[in-house]
């Protein structure tokens, strides 16, 4: 059985917030889930390094048709109302998002996390996914 995966770099032409943290390193498309991978510093302006987590209400959406794709997994961070504590300011975290699987094409998509972000909220619009910033690895499997 033969099955595509699709890795992309990312372009993100508005975030939310202007904010470069998190910074989206990559997402991977397969027929089984959409992953967002995020790399994290802890905040300077926190004697530890402050906290980090997501709603569980965070979705995806197509900027083409609307349609919402809910969060179903985390790797590596935690869901709201519990966060992850920071030791010091130099401390980072790479985490992950999972999704409900987008369709495997070329397409523009919204992160949102909340509909009316505050500060702390990870929105991010336009995540431009397009064929030449993607790498296709197709793997096999004995069915």
């Amino acid at each position: 059985m033969r099955k595509e995966i699709i890795r992309y770099l990312p372009e993100i032409t508005v975030p939310a917030t202007n904010k470069t943290n998190p910074v989206l390193l990559r997402v991977i498309l397969s027929e089984e889930q959409t992953q967002l991978d995020f790399g994290y510093a802890a905040l300077s302006i926190y004697v530890n390094g402050g906290w980090i987590r997501i709603s569980p209400e965070t979705y995806l959406q197509l900027g083409s048709n609307g349609k919402r794709y809910p969060l179903k997994g985390v790797k590596n961070i935690a869901l709201a109302p519990e966060q992850v504590e920071f030791e010091s300011r130099t401390d980072w975290c790479v985490f992950s998002l999972f999704f409900e699987p987008i369709p495997i094409a070329d397409c523009v998509l919204h992160m949102i996390e909340a509909e009316k972000p505050d500060p702390n909220d990870f929105n991010y619009y336009n995540i431009a996914l397009r064929n030449t910033k993607k790498t296709t690895v197709v793997a096999w499997a004995l069915a």
